[in-house]
């Protein structure tokens, strides 16, 4: 079975919607929520951490920061925008 090529942009969306809808979820299982390989999740944790899209909370589970949010709202409001037009982001 051949698998669907996501984007990073795609995969960044994902990871985003997924923390969004589970504040607080652990590291490991956004992995699973969003199927990218530990070792890939790590790096674009330690992105999204740099860019100041997400924190670690004080038990250790994953949250947005208000940039996170603002960022998730215009990367879905491009998305409808790309849709609207028959592409995919």
């Amino acid at each position: 079975m051949r698998r669907k090529y996501r984007s990073q942009a795609a995969i960044v969306m994902d990871m985003l919607e997924a923390v969004a809808a589970n504040p607080g979820i652990a590291p490991t299982r956004l992995g699973q929520e969003v199927n990218v390989p530990y070792s890939r999740l790590v790096e674009y944790l330690r992105l999204l951490r740099e860019k100041g899209l997400i924190y670690e909370g004080e038990k250790g589970g994953l949250h947005l920061t208000e940039e996170g949010f603002r960022y998730l709202t215009e990367m879905r409001r491009f998305r409808r925008i790309f849709s609207s037009l028959g592409l995919m982001l």
